[in-house]
């Protein structure tokens, strides 16, 4: 066939004979596909020409992730050197390189920080907030500036706090770093290393009581009146860190001559972290708080001798000796009381003439006696409270006191009378009666 650049289509005989026959690769069974028939291709259809490249690019992959399985530390290592040259690119991008670092960071911050805003409340004590230590917790570039964000704590004697603040730096011609502001950037945090304070429990001791009214409901008095100027005594203080409260026992003891009220109070202190201040939650007083006593006329009296009304002839045989009375209870209405006495009796008829002392007169001690509430009608000693005091039966005589404590002009008085009573036989005319003589010494008495 001559070649003169035209290429001749083929006979038609021979285009069916070369489709009739098998190829090669039909014919070892490597091609399964060579007796099926080609699909008919799709409007839409990708470009035949994008075949081969995927199967390139599969290709690839294939390879690429079967080198990965082989060579494990080798890709690991290449993951590390593109992750930080990424973050170089990042961070040179940023302007953070060369950056302060975050130990001069904290040293600025504490340093420079301004303290958070702080007011002590009525139980808290008035105390300057130190920074002591900070935190950084991240960094950004504004504007070519570098900002980082950092955790200031602050302390004080009684109070922690921990506000969030931001350092702008800048850098200088020579490429050093500068502070250029230092700033809060937040509300801060409290929380207390102690609990409220003795002596500002003492100085709010009025609230408490305004809270204990309010919790009880009374219309009565206020306790908060009842109590001003009463004797403070904190039987109990217990700080919980953990739960930032304060539980406080209080015994309170107000006297008006020898009429006293007291009773415990107990409250009850939670730590606020928002405002750092400690705030009283509850409060409540014990059962009688209002109901007064006669609790200071408890203990020992000593008397003086002071005068004597008999109804003969006196006898001063009390004048010189000591008189002695201890009270050792008091009911709880006050209406009566039980204790011992000392004193000098008069166990003997009246004498014919006033006499310094007489056959008779016995100093007896440890004697019991029993004691009632006198109304003021019943009051020989013109006092604002009075007992009259029996001892038990003697065959000699009897003897009986009464004990006054204060007056109208005066509330810390205190007297005692000490009444003895003797009867002995006499007779007139022959005739025998019984005489009793009776012997009133009256005391100034003194607590021992």
């Amino acid at each position: 066939m001559q070649d003169n650049g035209k290429t001749t289509p083929p006979k038609t005989d021979d285009a069916q004979r070369t489709q009739g026959r098998p190829s090669p690769a039909a014919v070892d069974g490597r091609d399964k596909t060579a007796t099926q028939v080609a699909p008919t291709p799709t409007i839409g259809a990708p470009n035949a020409a994008a075949a081969p490249l995927a199967r390139t690019a599969r290709a690839w992959a294939r390879s690429a992730w079967g080198a990965a399985r082989h060579h494990r530390a080798a890709t690991a290592a290449v993951l590390l050197a593109v992750a930080l040259c990424v973050a170089a690119v990042v961070a040179a991008g940023l302007g953070l390189l060369g950056g302060p670092d975050d130990a001069r960071v904290e040293r600025d911050a504490v340093a420079h920080a301004p303290a958070p805003d702080w007011s002590a409340g009525a139980f808290d004590v008035a105390e300057d907030l130190v920074a002591t230590g900070a935190k950084v917790r991240g960094r950004s570039s504004v504007a070519g500036r570098l900002v980082v964000m950092a955790d200031v704590t602050y302390q004080s004697g009684r109070v922690r706090a921990t506000a969030p603040a931001s350092l702008t730096y800048e850098r200088d011609a020579d490429g050093t770093w500068r502070l250029d502001v230092c700033r809060l950037d937040g509300a801060a945090s409290f929380a207390a290393t102690r609990g409220v304070s003795r002596t500002r429990i003492r100085a709010g001791v009025g609230a408490i009581l305004a809270k204990a009214d309010a919790s009880s409901g009374s219309g009565k008095k206020s306790l908060a009146t009842l109590y001003q100027d009463a004797d403070v005594t904190i039987k109990k203080s217990t700080f919980d860190r953990k739960r930032q409260q304060q539980d406080v026992r209080i015994r309170l003891v107000r006297r008006r001559g020898y009429q006293a009220l007291g009773c415990d109070v107990d409250a009850r202190f939670s730590f606020a972290a928002a405002s750092g201040s400690w705030e009283l939650r509850k409060a409540s007083a014990s059962k009688g708080a209002r109901r007064a006593s006669l609790s200071p006329v408890v203990g020992t009296w000593t008397g003086t001798f002071q005068s004597q009304d008999a109804s003969g002839a006196r006898c001063f045989g009390a004048q010189g000796q000591t008189l002695s009375i201890t009270i050792d209870a008091l009911s709880n209405g006050s209406r009566r009381v039980t204790g011992t006495l000392g004193c000098v009796a008069h166990y003997h008829a009246a004498p014919q003439q006033d006499t310094d002392a007489c056959d008779g007169d016995e100093a007896i001690s440890g004697v019991t006696f029993e004691g009632e509430r006198l109304d003021p009608a019943d009051d020989p000693t013109h006092s604002t409270y009075a007992f009259e005091l029996t001892t038990p039966e003697d065959a000699r005589g009897t003897i009986s006191v009464v004990v006054g404590f204060g007056s109208a002009d005066n509330a810390d008085r205190a007297v005692a009378r000490v009444t003895c009573s003797h009867t002995s036989k006499e007779s007139f005319l022959l005739i025998p009666y019984d005489a009793t003589a009776t012997y009133t010494d009256t005391f100034t008495l003194q607590r021992q």
